[in-house]
């Protein structure tokens, strides 16, 4: 196999960034779903477009609520510090994921750190211009709550997945969720397009680095992953799913 990484590196461009890119975004985040197109436009032209450059900070945790972000190309990462200084992963976040908050969702201060994992384009909302948009689609209000609530209630399930499942049930899982939303088909394998460490995986997993890698070594050795510096490409979800206990929608696709 090729050394060489096979992940995409997106554009950090904002005009890279096409209108057809932002309004698929935009259809893909739970607030706006069943909105039409024509609404979807409308969106859109309320949005700024910031260019994203990898490494940087979209917003820093504990600083005043003021825009709620959607990624439009790329990957962003979501950290909290310990109190020791540590940084622990959250989430990771492709085209079409929301982040940050507004006091209309509930939420006065940024709780997470988000970065930029790769360059990319984002969209975001000052809250008068969020407004605005609820004002027009009063049942975006309702979708907007239950989407952030789902959130939470997500991150929740992770805290008692961690606490009671093996090192290997969970990394499966974080595997096959990252799969299904930054995955990309490419020759036979789908490959987790988005720079990840053997320390981010076990941050998410809940386990050690050296656990995680110790499962990838495994893994790759049965045919299951592919693996390389900063990149998991899977090759056997079903194999995944059955360590994990778990059914996933990935598929690999046969060769002709």
């Amino acid at each position: 196999m090729a050394s060489r990484t096979p992940l995409t590196i997106p554009e950090s461009d904002p005009r890279a960034c096409s209108r057809g890119a932002r309004v698929n975004a935009l259809a893909r985040v739970p607030f706006f779903a069943g909105l039409d197109h024509d609404a979807l436009h409308r969106i859109d032209e309320r949005a700024d477009m910031h260019a994203m450059d990898e490494g940087a900070a979209v917003y820093l945790a504990g600083r005043a609520a003021q825009r709620l972000y959607v990624l439009a190309t790329g990957a962003v990462k979501l950290t909290v510090a310990t109190g020791d200084g540590d940084e622990v992963l959250l989430d990771v976040l492709g085209p079409g994921s929301f982040l940050g908050t507004l006091p209309s969702l509930g939420g006065t201060a940024y709780a997470e750190d988000a970065w930029a994992l790769t360059g990319g384009c984002l969209l975001s909302f000052p809250a008068v211009r969020f407004e605005a948009v609820l004002d027009e689609h009063p049942a975006v209000t309702r979708q907007a709550l239950a989407a952030v609530g789902a959130r939470l209630q997500a991150a929740q399930e992770r805290i008692t997945r961690g606490a009671a499942g093996s090192a290997a049930a969970r990394i499966a899982a974080t595997l096959l969720v990252l799969g299904e939303r930054l995955g990309a088909e490419r020759d036979g394998r789908i490959v987790l397009d988005v720079p990840l460490s053997r320390e981010d995986l076990a941050s998410l997993a809940g386990c050690a680095p050296e656990t995680a890698s110790r499962h990838l070594s495994a893994w790759k050795r049965d045919g299951v992953v592919d693996t390389g510096r900063r990149w998991v490409a899977i090759r056997r979800p079903d194999l995944l799913a059955e360590t994990a206990g778990v059914t996933t929608t990935l598929q690999v696709p046969t060769r002709a």
